[in-house]
């Protein structure tokens, strides 16, 4: 992908996976642009499709003609399609695996609940926050601890893995960690700041060991400060994933603005798979 492509795509993306050097890390796959509206993503015998066109112009027939069009040109053995469509003509070759929602966080017109901003001054006497790219021995303690106590997606374990990696390696991601008064590590979030319009919550961990109450609010209050100052449009805050995240995200004026669907393709298709994840 030449720089001038990449460029384009960051000035027109609002979606995290419309990052091309995020998702080109985390699949291990080329990024490419088709027809300047789609970013998909190309392994050895595998595809990763981005089916959130980059003019926000919705057409579902448009979307299965572009999938169509990559599949007979690189006839891969699997295609992973990301979109808000439900597939028509596509859907007897398609096993759908998440349906969702992305939330939004609309910096131009925020309004923050008053309790939350005294909550917030409250915790900010006894927490520090820090943006930093250092992945330290307590990112990684927490990690572990996180992991082990919750019940996840396979997928989402290897981002908590992955993803530390790519701060290092990333000039516009961060963590955003917050540290009691004597250094312990209670929480902290990873943001990416390289999209033109949005910054994004890519995901977050609390400490059970150092826990403070509301540090995820504090981490929350200080990325809607940062991505003010860096004059972004909003914060793109993911997926709902459970009740007790989109909860938190609703609390801060999160809402759900573009559904998020992930599709399976494969040349060898097994009805066991579509049974098992279609009951």
């Amino acid at each position: 992908m030449f720089y001038d492509e990449e460029e384009y795509i960051l000035s027109l993306a609002y979606v995290p996976e419309q990052i091309p050097k995020l998702m080109s890390f985390l699949s291990g796959g080329k990024p490419a642009l088709l027809n300047k509206k789609y970013l998909y993503l190309r392994g050895k015998d595998w595809i990763i499709f981005i089916g959130y066109p980059l003019d926000k112009n919705f057409d579902i027939m448009d979307l299965e003609r572009s999938i169509k069009e990559v599949l007979e040109k690189f006839k891969p053995e699997t295609l992973w399609l990301i979109t808000n469509e439900t597939l028509i003509s596509l859907k007897q070759n398609f096993i759908k695996i998440e349906d969702d929602y992305y939330y939004q966080l609309d910096l131009k017109n925020l309004d923050i609940n008053k309790r939350l901003i005294k909550v917030v001054e409250k915790v900010s006497d006894k927490l520090k926050v820090l943006v930093e790219k250092n992945y330290t021995k307590q990112h990684k303690e927490l990690i572990a601890q996180f992991l082990k106590n919750r019940e996840l997606s396979e997928n989402v374990r290897k981002l908590y893995l992955s993803l530390p990696e790519y701060v290092k390696k990333s000039e516009t991601t961060y963590f955003l960690s917050s540290y009691t008064k004597d250094g312990k590590l209670t929480a902290y979030y990873i943001i990416e700041m390289q999209a033109k319009e949005f910054s994004a919550y890519l995901l977050g961990c609390r400490s059970e060991i150092n826990y403070v109450s509301y540090s995820s609010d504090l981490l929350m209050y200080e990325l809607i400060k940062i991505s003010q100052k860096e004059g972004k449009d909003y914060i793109n805050l993911g997926i709902g994933v459970n009740e007790g995240i989109r909860r938190f995200k609703e609390k801060w004026g999160g809402i759900p603005f573009l559904r998020y669907q992930t599709y399976k393709y494969s040349k060898k298709f097994n009805f066991l798979d579509y049974f098992l994840i279609n009951p």
